[in-house]
């Protein structure tokens, strides 16, 4: 088909048009396109050339400076000799305090021991006629006795929880006791026309008969009663500091764990032959051992302590005992090289050890309060003066503030600013860090 001579001349018209367009839609997307930029310019200057490191805030905590330690117990004991062969009957409980003259323990000779049995199961008898058939107590006294007896039930319920009955025998015999010594109250409370004037009576030859069969063990001094031996009595306070390293591991590796305070029903023993010790708890000592290089730093604390006429007063953590005990450093001992023994005295706290004698825990050396980050936040640490620079934050720019590091434990460490620092250039508490410092510019914007 043939083109018409009009239709010919429309062509380049029609091209001029679309030509035309075109041109407009370009301008229009090049319009749209910088006003996009000119509106995201600033985000997209932050994403190029900020970071998006993680941030935090400064806060307020206390950090503790603690080492691991591993030592021994020693006290002042004394041990206790049996004056003849036979059974001793304790007359003072497990980790109670004895006064000097006073009596321990009853010695009772195997010839004698069925007799005495016998005395002792009759008068066990009465008593327990008199609590049955006879009760008078009130008030104050009454309470006296319910509370005694709340508390030997408040330990068994505490070993059926832990599920360890291995000492529930000493609750029985501490029950017995508390309703022993009851019933002897209620007598001795007794007129002579009472009912159980007999009774008393019969109460009174028993104990006659079964004096004139035992000994009576007397006390030679005061102090804490402990039957329980170690075969380490010997260790004494003058030969504390020749205490080796070793000798610590080989009590530490025989040790079976706390000694029951249990106190045994009756003891066989031979004459001259001990059977108890008496703990003197007005002092002790904790001979332990720490690593050479903190044994390098407490040297250093004990002798600036030293200079200033001051004793170097710390703190120990004794696995098992629940209780910070304050001891003095009082010196050091041998070493083997790695590892140094130091000599720590203990004024409280000593009743609750006296079933111990090998002992791990913590030396607490330091408790510094003060703003804590962690370590890995700090940058060009100088390990000779202890000082270091962190990012803070400050209209968001990093800023480089040189700070003094007061304590380190493990991840973490106190920190606290310079003395003659701008009040401009200070840190303080809720400012906020760059906790990855890496790469971090002075100056640089921080995204946040």
């Amino acid at each position: 088909m043939q083109m018409t001579k009009n239709q010919g001349r429309n062509i380049p018209r029609e091209r001029g048009k679309l030509g035309k367009k075109k041109r407009r839609r370009r301008r229009l997307f090049s319009l749209l396109v910088l006003a996009l930029v000119i509106v995201y310019m600033p985000a997209l200057w932050n994403w190029l050339f900020s970071s998006n490191s993680d941030i935090a805030v400064i806060r307020n905590d206390t950090l503790e400076v603690t080492t691991p330690l591993k030592g021994v117990l020693v006290r002042k004991e004394q041990l206790l000799i049996s004056p003849g062969s036979g059974f001793l009957v304790p007359t003072v409980p497990y980790g109670e305090k004895v006064g000097a003259n006073q009596e321990i323990a009853a010695l009772i000779s195997r010839e004698m021991r069925d007799i005495v049995e016998n005395y002792r199961q009759m008068e066990i008898e009465l008593l327990k006629r008199v609590i049955s058939e006879y009760e008078t107590s009130a008030g104050s006294e009454r309470k006296i006795w319910e509370e005694a007896i709340e508390r030997q039930i408040s330990k068994l319920a505490d070993y059926a929880n832990s599920g360890d009955l291995s000492d529930i025998g000493s609750v029985r015999n501490s029950m017995d006791r508390i309703l022993e010594a009851r019933a002897r109250t209620i007598l001795e409370n007794l007129g002579s026309n009472s009912r159980l004037a007999r009774e008393k009576e019969e109460l009174e030859r028993l104990k006659n008969s079964q004096a004139k069969s035992i000994q009576r063990v007397i006390s030679p001094a005061s102090g804490v009663v402990s039957y329980y031996c170690d075969g380490y009595e010997s260790w004494t306070p003058e030969n504390r500091y020749s205490i080796t390293v070793k000798e610590i591991d080989s009590v530490l590796a025989a040790e079976t764990g706390p000694e029951s305070w249990i106190t045994p029903a009756e003891i066989e023993v031979k004459s001259q032959e001990h059977y108890a010790k008496l703990v003197t708890n007005d002092e002790a000592w904790l001979v332990f051992y720490v690593s050479k290089d903190m044994e390098e730093e407490l040297t250093l604390l004990y002798e600036k302590h030293r200079m200033n006429e001051k004793q170097l007063e710390l703190q120990v953590e004794i696995d098992r005992l629940g209780h910070r005990v304050p001891v003095v450093i009082e010196g050091f001992g041998q070493s083997d090289g790695e590892r140094c023994v130091v000599i720590a005295r203990m004024t409280e706290y000593i009743e609750l050890t006296i079933d111990m004698r090998g002992v791990t825990g913590d030396l607490i050396i330091q408790s510094v309060t003060g703003m804590k980050v962690p370590y890995e936040s700090l940058v060009n640490i100088n390990p000779v003066d202890q000082t270091a620079d962190i990012i803070v934050i400050d209209m968001s720019k990093a800023r480089y503030r040189r700070v003094c590091i007061l304590a380190r434990q493990g991840y973490y460490a106190i920190i606290g600013n310079l003395p003659g620092v701008p009040e401009e250039e200070l840190v303080n508490i809720f400012d906020l860090y760059i906790v990855d410092p890496r790469n971090i510019e002075e100056g640089q914007v921080i995204d946040h």
